[in-house]
């Protein structure tokens, strides 16, 4: 008897640490339609708000790639991990940020799901930029969690087509 309970408080220990269990305000969606919403609201906020939403929302190996054009007009990205973009982020102190995505699309099979969106981000009430976001996301028990997020940001070079506008 002693076993058996030692043995279920060591899985759920793991499985805690592993899963990040969101707290009552950071529910995960239970649809793949929610991800935009809840990204949107991991995001915004001061920029050194505490990011606990953000992590449960990432599954803990998620990746971030920032990409862009170099000064030579070729395309070149950033990876980073979560806490490298938290930690990003935190840097700019009480600024606050918003993130709406404008126009989404979403396709799913099963357990997993690919989400196209055209974002705007806002500092401090100022449009800082607009661009594409590729997100991917998969089920769990608890609900969806994105996987990877590749992001472009507008430029003149590469302006938002009509149809990623509202």
């Amino acid at each position: 008897m002693l076993r058996t309970l030692f043995s279920a408080m060591i899985l759920a220990g793991a499985l805690a640490g592993s899963a990040m269990a969101p707290d009552a305000g950071c529910v995960l969606p239970s649809e793949p339609k929610g991800i935009p919403a809840a990204l949107d609201a991991a995001i915004t906020g001061p920029a050194d708000k505490d990011r606990a939403c953000m992590k449960a929302l990432l599954i803990p190996e998620a990746r971030m790639m920032f990409v862009s054009l170099g000064a030579d007009g070729e395309p070149t990205y950033t990876l980073q991990t979560l806490d490298d973009w938290i930690a990003r982020v935190k840097a700019r102190g009480h600024t606050r940020l918003e993130e709406k995505q404008l126009k989404f699309h979403i396709e799913s099979y099963g357990n997993i799901a690919h989400m196209w969106s055209s974002y705007a981000l806002s500092s401090d009430g100022k449009q800082v930029a607009r661009g594409i976001n590729s997100i991917q996301a998969i089920k769990e028990a608890g609900g969806w969690r994105v996987t990877s997020i590749m992001v472009q940001a507008e430029s003149a070079t590469a302006p938002l087509p009509k149809e990623y506008l509202p």
